[in-house]
Parts: C-alpha cells; structure tokens; sequence
C-alpha cells in the first residue's frame, strides 16, 4: 500500500488500516479490508496485486443484406400437420419447448403468432420451416400502398400543388 494515500473498503466503506485485499466476489473485483474479507473468503477469491481488469472482448456481427425475417402466414396449419405426424400431442409439444400447452394450441388455431425465436425452436423440433426471408425492395416506392389521404396530402391540396 503506498503511503500517504488512503484506501477504503468497498464492502464496508471503513478506512483500511494495515493490509487490504482485492477479491473477486459476484462477479466484481473489489478491495476490501480484513474484517470484510474474513466474512467473504469463503465465497471469493483472491486476485493477484498486478492484474488490471481486461476489457471485454466484443463479439464481431457479420452484416447481412437488407433482408427481414418474418413467418410464413401458413404456421397454424404447418405446426398442426408436423406435429400430428410425429405423433406428438400439444402438451408433449409444449414440454419440449418449455412452454404452456395453451401457447402452442392458440399457435396452432392462427390466434398467437410466434415469435422468431420460438419459430426457430418449433423449426428444429418439428423439422419444418416457418422463418423466410423477406427482401428489402430498394426499388420500391415509399409511397404509401393505400389510397388514403394524410396530412403532408390535404396541406399540398390546399396550398394548390398537387
């Protein structure tokens, strides 16, 4: 410890006078003082004086093209038919994916729409295919499908420029 600079307990926020420890305890690494480490030795360890914490290392993502994943607007009956073939009932199907029977049930009557993951899930219990693709048309217009007026229209009509 060098002199003339104080320390104190991260545990019990005390001045540490005399010797002090630096532990790793749920996870942190902390500096506490004899007392507490005495309470915590059991459920820490010891961390050497000249390591410094390493940065995290971050995970690299791969871009992928401007596609957004959807689910195919068959599900209901995709899910009902592979799950018969297999012979599974719904609570069978439900334990599997660690869900309640009535989810799978109101999946498979069109009135809950599964999340991606939980298609993924259902994918590689059922063996079916229930996540497509859906491309990012550059080439389309952003022009609204429908033919209702908004706002940006009625102020343009009233201004005289169509």
């Amino acid at each position: 410890m060098k002199k003339g600079v104080e320390t104190y307990c991260e545990m019990c926020g005390n001045r540490i006078d005399g010797p002090s420890f630096s532990v790793k305890f749920e996870g942190s690494t902390i500096t506490v003082c004899k007392s507490c480490y005495e309470k915590i030795k059991k459920h820490s360890t010891l961390v050497p004086r000249e390591t410094k914490p390493q940065p995290a290392k971050q995970k690299k993502v791969a871009k992928t093209e401007e596609t957004e994943l959807d689910i195919d607007e068959d599900y209901p009956k995709i899910i009902k038919e592979a799950r018969e073939r297999l012979h599974l009932s719904t609570k069978e199907l439900a334990e599997r994916m660690k869900v309640q029977e009535n989810i799978i049930k109101r999946m498979e009557m069109g009135r809950l729409k599964p999340t991606i993951g939980e298609a993924r899930m259902l994918e590689r219990i059922l063996n079916v295919k229930l996540v497509i693709q859906v491309s990012q048309g550059k080439g389309k217009s952003q022009e609204p499908e429908d033919q209702t007026l908004t706002l940006g229209d009625i102020i343009r009509i009233r201004e005289g420029k169509k």
